[in-house]
Protein backbone atom coordinates (compact mmCIF):
# COMPACT_ATOMS: atom_id res chain seq x y z
CA UNK A 1 0.00 0.00 0.00
CA UNK A 2 1.65 3.58 -0.49
CA UNK A 3 1.69 6.31 1.60
CA UNK A 4 -0.68 8.40 -0.25
CA UNK A 5 -3.25 5.70 0.84
CA UNK A 6 -2.27 5.40 4.18
CA UNK A 7 -2.18 9.31 5.28
CA UNK A 8 -6.08 10.02 4.80
CA UNK A 9 -6.38 7.28 7.49
CA UNK A 10 -3.51 8.32 10.30
CA UNK A 11 -5.48 12.14 10.17
CA UNK A 12 -9.02 10.19 9.86
CA UNK A 13 -7.48 8.36 12.86
CA UNK A 14 -6.16 11.50 14.64
CA UNK A 15 -9.15 13.41 14.02
CA UNK A 16 -11.27 10.60 15.90
CA UNK A 17 -8.39 10.26 19.08
CA UNK A 18 -8.74 14.48 19.27
CA UNK A 19 -12.59 13.79 19.49
CA UNK A 20 -12.49 10.60 21.90
CA UNK A 21 -9.97 13.03 24.34
CA UNK A 22 -13.21 15.29 25.08
CA UNK A 23 -15.66 12.52 24.15
CA UNK A 24 -18.19 11.79 27.31
CA UNK A 25 -17.83 8.65 29.43
CA UNK A 26 -19.51 5.69 28.21
CA UNK A 27 -22.73 5.06 29.95
CA UNK A 28 -23.28 1.36 29.25
CA UNK A 29 -20.85 -1.89 28.93
CA UNK A 30 -21.74 -4.91 26.57
CA UNK A 31 -19.65 -7.78 27.54
CA UNK A 32 -20.25 -11.76 26.69
CA UNK A 33 -19.15 -14.78 28.08
CA UNK A 34 -18.13 -18.29 27.96
CA UNK A 35 -17.65 -21.53 29.46
CA UNK A 36 -17.10 -25.20 30.02
CA UNK A 37 -18.14 -27.29 33.06
CA UNK A 38 -17.40 -30.84 33.48
CA UNK A 39 -21.21 -31.14 35.18
CA UNK A 40 -24.29 -28.52 34.74
CA UNK A 41 -25.41 -28.47 38.44
CA UNK A 42 -28.33 -25.89 39.04
CA UNK A 43 -29.47 -25.66 42.32
CA UNK A 44 -28.29 -28.85 43.43
CA UNK A 45 -29.20 -30.59 40.63
CA UNK A 46 -27.16 -31.83 37.24
CA UNK A 47 -28.99 -30.88 34.19
CA UNK A 48 -26.49 -32.48 32.16
CA UNK A 49 -27.03 -36.22 33.55
CA UNK A 50 -23.51 -35.69 35.62
CA UNK A 51 -22.18 -34.70 31.83
CA UNK A 52 -19.84 -32.21 30.79
CA UNK A 53 -21.46 -28.61 28.74
CA UNK A 54 -20.65 -25.73 27.26
CA UNK A 55 -22.22 -22.12 27.98
CA UNK A 56 -21.96 -18.53 26.36
CA UNK A 57 -24.06 -15.54 26.97
CA UNK A 58 -24.37 -11.74 26.07
CA UNK A 59 -24.50 -8.43 28.65
CA UNK A 60 -25.64 -5.02 28.46
CA UNK A 61 -25.50 -3.13 31.96
CA UNK A 62 -26.12 0.70 32.40
CA UNK A 63 -24.16 2.47 34.91
CA UNK A 64 -27.08 3.79 36.44
CA UNK A 65 -28.01 0.17 37.45
CA UNK A 66 -30.41 -1.59 34.44
CA UNK A 67 -28.98 -4.29 32.43
CA UNK A 68 -30.38 -7.43 30.29
CA UNK A 69 -28.91 -10.24 28.99
CA UNK A 70 -29.52 -14.18 27.44
CA UNK A 71 -27.63 -16.75 28.69
CA UNK A 72 -27.33 -20.43 27.01
CA UNK A 73 -25.71 -23.85 27.97
CA UNK A 74 -26.07 -27.56 26.90
CA UNK A 75 -28.09 -30.16 28.76
CA UNK A 76 -28.38 -33.66 28.88
CA UNK A 77 -29.44 -35.23 25.51
CA UNK A 78 -30.14 -32.61 22.79
CA UNK A 79 -31.87 -30.85 25.05
CA UNK A 80 -30.43 -27.05 25.79
CA UNK A 81 -31.22 -23.98 28.33
CA UNK A 82 -31.54 -20.74 26.81
CA UNK A 83 -32.26 -18.12 29.48
CA UNK A 84 -33.36 -14.54 28.97
CA UNK A 85 -33.18 -12.02 31.63
CA UNK A 86 -33.71 -8.48 32.98
CA UNK A 87 -33.22 -6.16 36.00
CA UNK A 88 -31.79 -3.57 38.32
CA UNK A 89 -29.04 -3.56 40.71
CA UNK A 90 -27.81 -0.87 43.23
CA UNK A 91 -26.35 -0.05 47.13
CA UNK A 92 -27.66 1.50 49.71
CA UNK A 93 -24.69 2.22 52.21
CA UNK A 94 -23.23 -1.25 52.61
CA UNK A 95 -26.34 -3.39 51.23
CA UNK A 96 -26.42 -4.28 47.63
CA UNK A 97 -29.12 -5.66 45.85
CA UNK A 98 -30.39 -7.05 42.51
CA UNK A 99 -33.84 -7.92 41.57
CA UNK A 100 -35.25 -8.87 38.50
CA UNK A 101 -37.08 -11.08 35.70
CA UNK A 102 -35.54 -14.41 34.18
CA UNK A 103 -37.04 -16.40 31.73
CA UNK A 104 -35.60 -20.23 30.84
CA UNK A 105 -36.56 -21.59 27.82
CA UNK A 106 -35.94 -25.16 26.97
CA UNK A 107 -36.67 -25.38 23.27
CA UNK A 108 -35.94 -29.42 23.13
CA UNK A 109 -38.67 -29.52 25.84
CA UNK A 110 -37.70 -32.92 26.90
CA UNK A 111 -36.85 -32.71 30.24
CA UNK A 112 -38.16 -29.40 31.62
CA UNK A 113 -40.64 -27.01 31.30
CA UNK A 114 -40.24 -23.40 30.40
CA UNK A 115 -40.16 -20.89 33.14
CA UNK A 116 -40.43 -17.45 34.46
CA UNK A 117 -39.29 -16.79 37.75
CA UNK A 118 -38.84 -13.32 39.79
CA UNK A 119 -35.94 -12.49 41.96
CA UNK A 120 -34.30 -10.77 44.78
CA UNK A 121 -30.32 -11.09 45.94
CA UNK A 122 -29.94 -9.02 48.71
CA UNK A 123 -26.02 -8.98 49.52
CA UNK A 124 -24.67 -8.05 53.12
CA UNK A 125 -21.29 -8.15 52.37
CA UNK A 126 -20.47 -11.62 54.28
CA UNK A 127 -23.66 -13.02 53.63
CA UNK A 128 -25.65 -12.99 50.28
CA UNK A 129 -29.33 -14.24 50.53
CA UNK A 130 -31.48 -15.23 47.45
CA UNK A 131 -35.14 -15.72 47.17
CA UNK A 132 -36.52 -16.63 43.53
CA UNK A 133 -40.45 -17.15 43.16
CA UNK A 134 -41.83 -18.94 39.88
CA UNK A 135 -44.72 -17.02 38.23
CA UNK A 136 -45.66 -19.03 35.72
CA UNK A 137 -44.05 -22.40 34.46
CA UNK A 138 -45.64 -24.03 31.26
CA UNK A 139 -47.98 -27.42 31.51
CA UNK A 140 -49.29 -26.83 35.51
CA UNK A 141 -51.33 -24.67 37.17
CA UNK A 142 -49.35 -24.84 40.13
CA UNK A 143 -46.88 -22.53 39.91
CA UNK A 144 -46.09 -20.90 43.08
CA UNK A 145 -42.37 -22.47 43.52
CA UNK A 146 -40.26 -20.73 45.43
CA UNK A 147 -36.26 -21.05 45.93
CA UNK A 148 -34.41 -19.56 48.97
CA UNK A 149 -30.33 -19.85 49.37
CA UNK A 150 -27.67 -18.22 51.75
CA UNK A 151 -24.73 -17.92 50.84
CA UNK A 152 -21.05 -16.91 52.25
CA UNK A 153 -17.45 -16.01 50.29
CA UNK A 154 -14.47 -16.73 52.33
CA UNK A 155 -10.67 -15.29 50.93
CA UNK A 156 -8.64 -17.61 52.10
CA UNK A 157 -5.94 -15.53 49.85
CA UNK A 158 -5.60 -13.17 47.21
CA UNK A 159 -7.08 -14.16 44.20
CA UNK A 160 -8.56 -17.85 46.46
CA UNK A 161 -12.04 -18.00 47.38
CA UNK A 162 -14.16 -20.39 49.07
CA UNK A 163 -17.73 -20.15 48.89
CA UNK A 164 -20.69 -21.88 50.96
CA UNK A 165 -24.27 -22.06 50.11
CA UNK A 166 -27.20 -23.85 51.64
CA UNK A 167 -30.52 -23.65 49.66
CA UNK A 168 -34.02 -25.28 49.50
CA UNK A 169 -36.21 -25.39 46.02
CA UNK A 170 -39.94 -26.18 47.90
CA UNK A 171 -42.27 -27.17 44.87
CA UNK A 172 -46.15 -26.03 45.09
CA UNK A 173 -47.02 -28.68 42.12
CA UNK A 174 -46.58 -32.01 44.16
CA UNK A 175 -45.68 -33.68 41.34
CA UNK A 176 -42.45 -32.25 41.98
CA UNK A 177 -40.15 -33.65 44.74
CA UNK A 178 -38.81 -30.74 47.47
CA UNK A 179 -35.26 -30.23 48.59
CA UNK A 180 -32.62 -28.84 50.64
CA UNK A 181 -28.86 -28.75 48.83
CA UNK A 182 -25.29 -27.51 49.57
CA UNK A 183 -22.61 -26.52 48.30
CA UNK A 184 -18.83 -25.76 48.72
CA UNK A 185 -17.05 -24.69 46.21
CA UNK A 186 -13.04 -22.88 45.87
CA UNK A 187 -12.17 -20.50 43.11
CA UNK A 188 -9.18 -18.89 41.53
CA UNK A 189 -9.43 -16.38 38.59
CA UNK A 190 -11.51 -18.04 35.70
CA UNK A 191 -11.30 -21.81 37.47
CA UNK A 192 -13.47 -23.33 40.11
CA UNK A 193 -14.36 -26.31 41.91
CA UNK A 194 -17.02 -27.29 43.65
CA UNK A 195 -19.28 -30.40 45.44
CA UNK A 196 -22.57 -30.27 45.98
CA UNK A 197 -25.28 -32.31 47.42
CA UNK A 198 -29.17 -33.08 47.85
CA UNK A 199 -31.12 -34.57 49.85
CA UNK A 200 -33.41 -35.55 47.13
CA UNK A 201 -34.72 -39.34 47.41
CA UNK A 202 -35.87 -39.77 43.58
CA UNK A 203 -34.54 -41.17 41.47
CA UNK A 204 -32.22 -43.77 43.31
CA UNK A 205 -28.95 -42.05 42.99
CA UNK A 206 -30.38 -38.25 43.46
CA UNK A 207 -28.63 -37.52 46.73
CA UNK A 208 -25.20 -38.59 45.91
CA UNK A 209 -22.27 -36.08 45.95
CA UNK A 210 -21.61 -34.01 42.58
CA UNK A 211 -18.44 -32.62 41.35
CA UNK A 212 -17.99 -29.55 38.87
CA UNK A 213 -15.01 -28.62 37.93
CA UNK A 214 -15.08 -25.12 35.45
CA UNK A 215 -13.75 -22.66 33.74
CA UNK A 216 -15.51 -19.23 32.38
CA UNK A 217 -13.98 -15.88 30.70
CA UNK A 218 -15.66 -12.57 30.27
CA UNK A 219 -14.65 -10.17 27.73
CA UNK A 220 -15.67 -6.81 26.64
CA UNK A 221 -17.73 -5.91 23.31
Amino acid sequence: MSYCKILPVILFSSSLFAQSVHAAPVDYQITANFGVTSNYIFRGVSRSNNAAAVSGGVDYSHKKGGYAGVWSSSMAGDDYELDFYGGYNGKLNEFKYDAGLIYYNYPGGVSYQDTLEAYLNMDFSVLTLQAALTLDKQGTSQTTDIYLSAATELELKKDLALTLLLGTYQFDDPAYESYIHIKAAISKGEFSFALEKNDKSRPNNAGDIRFAASWTRAFDL
